[in-house]
């Protein structure tokens, strides 16, 4: 019995230095976190950052659509159940319930919706996203294109992405003033 256990103990100390040497050997070749597939931390950024900017581009993609098609329900999908919404000046909503009150308002106010990207950064399961907006605002038959800027905070859902914080702030100076045809 004795032999047996020393055999085997033996066996996985050789097992033990034979991976730590590979290892080591790996991480001379492809630097990155210990037990990562070779990897350099700077390659796993990267496609880090490419995967969360592919979702993100395709959520707000949506987000664009729906807003454009006034489709309520497809935006509201797009919010996570605790989310935040600020519109301009007005009081922060918060939850899907109060924010389906606040876009059915804003749905039938506005037209188009143009939102670009300035700056995105991503940690984790939150990524953040600014840019500018530019917001078509329909009062009677006259149209206003008011510009602005919005911040978007979203988070990881398993494999997608939802929003959990928007901000939408326009200028307060109304844009070029327009009869609608």
């Amino acid at each position: 019995m004795m032999r047996t256990t020393v055999s085997c103990v033996a066996i996985a100390c050789a097992l033990l230095s034979h991976a730590d040497a590979g290892s080591a050997q790996r991480a001379r070749r492809f630097p990155g976190a210990p037990g990562s597939d070779g990897l350099s931390a700077a390659s796993n950024r990267a496609e880090y950052y490419a995967d969360v900017m592919l979702h993100t581009n395709a959520l707000l993609g949506e987000w664009r659509a729906a807003w454009a098609a006034d489709d309520l329900e497809t935006l509201l999908e797009l919010y996570t159940e605790d989310a935040n919404f600020i519109f301009n000046q007005d009081d922060p909503v918060r939850g899907r319930d109060s924010i389906r009150v606040k876009l059915t308002s804003l749905l039938q106010e506005s037209g188009e919706v143009q939102a670009s990207f300035t700056d995105f950064d991503a940690s984790g399961r939150m990524g953040v996203i600014t840019g500018l907006l530019t917001f078509q605002i329909r009062n009677g038959r006259i149209s206003r294109t008011l510009t602005g800027v919005h911040m978007t905070v979203l988070i990881r859902r398993g494999r997608d992405w939802g929003i959990r914080s928007q901000l939408i702030r326009l200028d307060r100076e109304p844009g070029a003033t327009s009869p609608i045809g």
